[in-house]
This record gives C-alpha cells, structure tokens and sequence, in this order.
C-alpha cells in the first residue's frame, strides 16, 4: 500500500499554458505578490527554450480556498508555489 501524500506529474510548458488559459490554474489569496524583475523572467523563458530543468511548481488540487479576486477556487488546480 502507498502511504504517499502528494505525487509529482510531468507537464509540457504548453499543457502548464493551457491551464493558465482556461483558468483551470488560480492563485490563492495566501499567495505572495510576484516579484521576478524582468531579466529574471526572460531568463526562464530562455531555459524553458533550451530544455533546461526549471524547478517545480506545486499545485493543490481542488481545494476550498478563497483567491486573489475574491472568489473560491472549487475545481481549480491552485498555485502554491512556483508563481
């Protein structure tokens, strides 16, 4: 039997788009604010370009939190780090 709590799933940068499209993707209220300078930014996506490992996002799925616009995230994969 598997005692695991959590479980790691490899996504294309476009599946990881797609998600962020159709708002299946939401940033919680306890998120921190963004603070990546652009350099920092164009840096990743140049990584990302070339095939380099980026790091992991985590993600809690289908939680009953409230999000950054005010509303509840039912059904949403929520972002809790890796913004």
């Amino acid at each position: 039997m598997s005692d695991n709590k959590y479980s790691v799933t490899q996504y294309p940068v476009s599946s990881i788009l797609e998600y962020i499209k159709s708002g299946d993707i939401a940033i919680p209220e306890i998120q921190r604010p963004f603070v990546w300078k652009s350099k920092n930014v164009r840096d990743l996506i140049d990584s990302l370009y070339n095939g380099y490992p980026t790091g992991y996002l985590i993600i809690w799925q289908n939680p009953n939190v409230k999000l950054k616009n005010g509303k509840e995230s039912i059904g949403k994969k929520i972002l809790i780090d890796g913004q």
